[in-house]
């Protein structure tokens, strides 16, 4: 994962079946999601996102009411 700060630092850490970004604070943040870089939404304000794999974090995944995917399944692009 790699996340950018409002000034511009650069954070890098290993994610490998989900990533979770929490705001500290009591103000609300505005995040761009990319994935594979691309731009998946220019801007989401809230208090924090989660971005999970499906087949990955299954639990995640079937709580938000998405698909459970077998590990061998293929990705669209």
């Amino acid at each position: 994962m790699l996340a950018r700060t409002i000034h511009g630092e650069v954070v890098e850490s290993p994610a490998i079946n989900e990533v979770s970004l929490l705001r500290e604070t009591r103000q609300a943040a505005k995040i761009e999601i990319r994935i594979d870089g691309l731009v998946r939404m220019p801007e989401l304000v809230c208090d924090g996102v989660m971005v999970a794999t499906p087949a990955g974090s299954s639990a995640y995944n079937l709580s938000a009411h998405g698909p459970i995917l077998p590990l061998d399944v293929t990705c669209w692009r």
